[in-house]
């Protein structure tokens, strides 16, 4: 969801294309995943709602080519991610803010992520803090999430210069620009 819409924001999916995935994924019953199915292009990644192998997208800045490796964060899945990641010069770590989400994640696949992408040579990472919208945009839950991975990431050697965490809604597009 997040690289679709960072896709359509920085005008990589034209509307026609975006005006079929809702009118696809409404009609699947997955009406939320309109934004997913951007990348997630096989029929097992629009059934399972997750996705499975590595996508690739590109999109330009006004200051920077940015190639985009959309890895699966399933645990079904690890072998694409650490594909993709071994390719990675940055990292986006997203992680969901919901109530008991974060903390499922961080005890198992988000913890396993972080470890994988650091012993693959990922030195950069951004934290991407997904979901603020269904917490109300809760200062408060921002700053659990971000005292929960703190310890992790520096006990990683994510350390300088520190990971930068952006509290953001993939599915609302908010505070992707």
């Amino acid at each position: 969801t997040l690289i679709g819409q960072l896709l359509l924001l920085a005008g990589q999916v034209d509307a026609r294309t975006m005006h079929k995935y809702e009118r696809d994924s409404a009609a699947a019953g997955k009406g939320s995943f309109r934004f997913a199915w951007v990348m997630d292009q096989s029929e097992e990644e629009r059934s399972r709602g997750v996705t499975v192998d590595v996508g690739v997208a590109h999109f330009a800045t006004a200051r920077r080519e940015v190639n985009v490796l959309d890895a699966p964060g399933h645990r079904d899945f690890v072998p694409n991610m650490i594909t993709g990641a071994a390719q990675a010069d940055l990292a986006l770590l997203v992680v969901n803010a919901s109530a008991g989400e974060f903390e499922s994640g961080l005890s198992g696949q988000t913890k396993e992520h972080i470890t994988l992408a650091r012993s693959l040579g990922v030195s950069r990472l951004l934290v991407g803090i997904n979901q603020m919208d269904s917490t109300g945009w809760s200062q408060a839950r921002y700053d659990e999430v971000v005292a929960g991975l703190a310890p992790l990431l520096k006990g990683l050697g994510y350390r300088q210069p520190p990971p930068a965490f952006v509290p953001l809604s993939a599915l609302t597009g908010e505070n992707l620009a």
